[in-house]
């Protein structure tokens, strides 16, 4: 049964089917308190055809999925703070992607200072999942080198901010936020290409979102900011010489 599922969600992959470019999804946007309505906060990022999450909040995987992603392709998880209701599905996100790809290594994720606890702290409650999997499904549809999550811990520093990934075509950065008395909390600026995002995680008013964006691009926030991002619909435009 679970190499059946496999192969179907397989075969239906909106990675192949989107066009090249930056593309948004939210797939939870509410908050700590109950609602039948809203999965708790996390946004998926597709860049070209590689899949990233930020935050996994309560329902969201379940989201995920809903949408057609295959979690199996989840290339990295991006945490910006550790309010329960931005990771309380962080480790349902970490099992699936495990056992719908049969992924040889556990999925890296970021975050700042301490979110190495996180992780460890899922990754003990999970341990006797792991192996009730491996002997129900076997090794080569749970390999048991894929479990679980592999965090990456890093500090914005004095700069306030930190590039993360940096590819020809692709660039992630991480910059502080004020979510007092919560710290460390960040956001998160993914560029694609020519095409920019940036998603604010919770914060207070602040300049910082929009002074992560690119000069030619348009910033908009939500009030509580659980989810600040814009989606260029056209490359950003280039500046010209004015006339000699």
């Amino acid at each position: 049964m679970a190499k059946r599922a496999l192969a179907g969600r397989m075969a239906a992959d909106p990675l192949t089917s989107l066009p090249d470019g930056l593309h948004v999804g939210v797939c939870g946007s509410g908050s700590p308190f109950p609602d039948e309505k809203r999965a708790g906060p996390c946004t998926l990022v597709v860049a070209g055809s590689r899949l990233f999450v930020f935050d996994t909040g309560s329902g969201s995987v379940r989201n995920i999925a809903r949408m057609g992603f295959n979690t199996g392709q989840v290339e990295a998880v991006f945490l910006t703070h550790f309010h329960s209701d931005h990771i309380d599905a962080l480790g349902e996100l970490m099992l699936q992607r495990w056992v719908s790809a049969a992924n040889t290594q556990p999925v890296p994720v970021h975050g700042p200072a301490s979110v190495e606890t996180v992780v460890a702290g899922f990754l003990q409650a999970y341990s006797l999942d792991r192996g009730y999997r491996v002997a129900h499904h076997g090794a080569a549809t749970v390999p048991p080198g894929g479990f679980g999550g592999r965090a990456l811990p890093f500090d914005t520093g004095p700069e306030h901010r930190i590039t993360l990934v940096k590819e020809p075509d692709l660039e992630i950065v991480a910059f502080d936020v004020d979510h007092d008395p919560v710290h460390p909390a960040v956001g998160y600026r993914i560029r694609y290409k020519d095409r920019s995002v940036v998603l604010s995680g919770d914060t207070r008013k602040s300049a910082a979102p929009c002074s992560a964006r690119r000069p030619t691009s348009t910033c908009w926030s939500m009030r509580r900011c659980l989810l600040a991002w814009w989606r260029c619909s056209r490359p950003v435009p280039q500046r010209r010489a004015a006339p000699t």
